[in-house]
């Protein structure tokens, strides 16, 4: 049974006579550890731990269903509800795993009940779970296969079916996200990028929800509880978060019956920072004297989604200084570099760019930018770049145009062109795993620059450093990042 963060289950066990005691086993998702109760008394039945994460051929399976353009592709499986089980995609170590747990027979679950209050959000949102029923005895000769818990099996216990006379509304979202930058959204927006959706009293919201992305979402709505369209007619089950697998497509529905704005959103809180969330919003719902300024509220929520992030890395070494500072939000990038030398031939350097990510999957970056270099040059000499132009590396204080965009092996090729005319090309790659603690990485330019680094990491925020640079030569010292 796979259970969604947030996600609840009422399991009703009939415990064995006396003489048998049957292991029940929890397991975290990247199966680093596991725990375990024993149901009855005597004799314990114990259960195989699930085997080690095979991580890197899960990826490569996802990663074979991924286009180009950063859609999945089910390859015409149509997958709902977790009928498909994705365990064999995601984790193809679980295949044709079979249980050691010794049972004489095991009803598949037939009864869902919706009604078992869990615990009280607000006044108006009462979280509610599901039941399965599983009637278990002992027998020490037969084995079981796993089979896995899906949507589709699950059936309330009474009619769950909605006003007949009510207007239904359908509405669509694709979950999406953006695992390079970390992004999560939906319809490729987060929620700084979208208004409070308007529904009305007494409409019936009918929503199809696509997982457009590499992980799961277990999506959550508040104040409601949703009819899950699982093939079960009337007796649909009811629920508030859905745990939605990748590529697969989902259908719920709900009665807009309680006055009020609704955030609906993915359960891994993570994620929801990240923008993947909306807010539902009843029209001409009276005032909330708790909120005298919900226009103000909204958009400090909006921001949360959209938070702006600094981060910073500088390096302390023997041929100089130098670093970059960060500050970033969903879509616009703000950096600055600096190489600072301790003798005038290898002079200082600043260049500081601005972009704005338009892609899906943000690998494409416009940017304007200006740089600011000085240093002694030998003799007055004037170094030419591959194209033939002067690249003015002894002065220069330049504004440039010009993109980023992530080749594979996550490679950034950048192209600017000066307003003097100069053309620079790109190619660089940062954190460059070599081992647990390893790090390479390197650039090389059109200017006929180039750098190749080596990065042993201490701690979260140290390592020491040793790079070779063109300009300054061979240096080692103390890295330091926040």
């Amino acid at each position: 049974m796979l259970v969604g963060v947030s996600e609840t289950y009422d399991v009703v066990v009939t415990i064995p006579e006396d003489g048998f005691a049957y292991e029940f086993m929890a397991t975290p998702e990247d199966r680093t550890n596991h725990v375990s109760i024993y149901l009855g008394n005597g004799v314990k039945q114990l259960v195989s731990p699930l085997p080690k994460l095979k991580y890197f051929e899960g990826m490569k399976m996802m990663n074979d269903m991924m286009k180009m353009n950063g859609d999945l592709d089910d390859m015409g499986m149509k997958m709902s509800l977790q009928k498909m089980d994705m365990n064999t995609v995601m984790y193809p170590e679980m295949e044709g795993k079979e249980s050691h747990q010794h049972v004489e027979g095991m009803e598949m679950p037939d009864k869902e009940n919706s009604k078992h209050e869990n615990h009280q959000e607000n006044s108006a949102n009462k979280e509610h779970t599901g039941h399965e029923q599983h009637n278990m005895a002992g027998n020490s000769n037969q084995r079981a296969e796993i089979v896995t818990l899906n949507y589709g099996m699950l059936r309330s216990p009474t009619k769950t079916t909605l006003p007949k006379d009510a207007k239904v509304r359908e509405l669509h979202f694709e979950l999406t996200g953006n695992m390079s930058r970390y992004v999560w959204s939906m319809d490729n927006k987060v929620l700084a990028e979208s208004d409070k959706i308007l529904i009305k009293k007494g409409e019936i919201l009918r929503i199809t929800l696509y997982n457009n992305s590499m992980m799961r979402h277990p999506m959550h709505l508040h104040g409601h509880d949703f009819r899950v369209i699982n093939g079960q007619g009337e007796y649909a089950l009811l629920k508030n978060v859905l745990d939605i697998m990748p590529m697969e497509t989902d259908t719920i529905e709900f009665e807009s019956n309680v006055d009020g704005d609704w955030f609906f959103h993915c359960h891994i809180l993570y994620h929801m920072m990240a923008g993947m969330n909306r807010v539902f919003s009843t029209e001409n719902q009276p005032p909330n004297p708790h909120l005298p300024d919900k226009a103000w509220a909204y958009k400090k929520l909006q921001r949360e989604s959209n938070m702006p992030h600094f981060m910073i890395q500088n390096d302390f070494a023997t041929n100089g200084n130098d670093g970059e500072l960060m500050l970033h939000n969903t879509r616009w990038s703000l950096t600055s570099e600096w190489r600072l030398g301790y003798q005038n031939m290898h002079g200082y350097e600043v260049e500081t760019h601005l972009g704005r990510y338009v892609d899906k999957m943000q690998w494409f970056m416009p940017f304007i930018g200006f740089d600011w270099r000085y240093r002694k040059m030998e003799h007055n000499e004037v170094e030419k770049n591959l194209f033939g132009q002067k690249n003015s590396k002894d002065e220069r204080a330049l504004f440039s145009a010009g993109f980023a965009y992530t080749l594979p092996m996550l490679i950034r090729f950048q192209a600017e062109v000066y307003h003097d005319g100069t053309v620079r090309l790109g190619l660089m790659r940062e954190d460059i795993p070599l081992s647990k603690r390893l790090r390479g990485g390197f650039m090389v330019n059109t200017d006929k620059e180039y750098m190749l680094d080596l990065r042993y990491i201490l701690t979260r925020n140290l390592g020491i450093r040793g790079h070779y640079d063109s300009d300054m030569g061979y240096g080692i010292g103390l890295s330091v990042n926040y």
